[in-house]
């Protein structure tokens, strides 16, 4: 015979639990910040069944993911202002063409690369609105390369230039300490 006690699908269940986060921020002290740290996440996962090693897996995907979204979003808005840049150059150019009548004197070269310029900027525009997705996933990995290779550059720079800094002090006690002795 069935349980007469009411059961819940997943998908209720997700409801319910997010109703329940929503709640716990609208009453919470406020004194914590919301969400679980990586430790409390593994930990949580770990109570759960989870593999620590997969949940860490999982973990650095996610924060690889997000990085990714990121530099994503950074290149589109570089995108933007370069095509913004290049649409109020060809304006100008336009309009002072137009203004000095350049443009109607000898309309043919003129006008031809005028034409050739619009297009070219009507396809940038079309490859900023509607970027390759694997073209941006690509770039957006080889700029967070990039971005790590410039950090890793400075931090040997710094190293370098710190353990210079201690081997020419610890350099000169040592003639300071044997000038002292020739000097006895």
């Amino acid at each position: 015979m069935a349980s007469a006690e009411k059961r819940y699908s997943a998908q209720q269940v997700r409801e319910i639990l997010r109703r329940a986060q929503t709640d716990e921020k609208g009453h919470g002290t406020g004194s914590e910040e919301p969400g679980l740290t990586a430790a409390e996440l593994l930990d949580n996962a770990k109570d759960l069944g989870f593999s620590t090693r997969d949940v860490h897996g999982a973990l650095l995907a996610y924060e690889e993911d997000q990085k990714l979204a990121v530099a994503e979003q950074e290149l589109r808005q570089l995108s933007y202002r370069s095509l913004s840049t290049h649409a109020v150059v060809y304006l100008s150019v336009l309009g002072a063409l137009i203004f000095f009548g350049v443009l109607a004197l000898a309309a043919q070269p003129i006008g031809a690369v005028m034409l050739v310029w619009g297009m070219m900027l009507l396809l940038k525009l079309r490859g900023v609105l509607f970027p390759d997705p694997d073209k941006l996933r690509e770039s957006a990995k080889q700029r967070l390369v990039s971005q790590q290779l410039k950090q890793s550059g400075k931090q040997l720079g710094s190293a370098l230039a710190t353990g210079a800094a201690k081997l020419m002090a610890l350099s000169a006690q040592k003639i300071d300490q044997g000038v002292k002795q020739l000097d006895k």
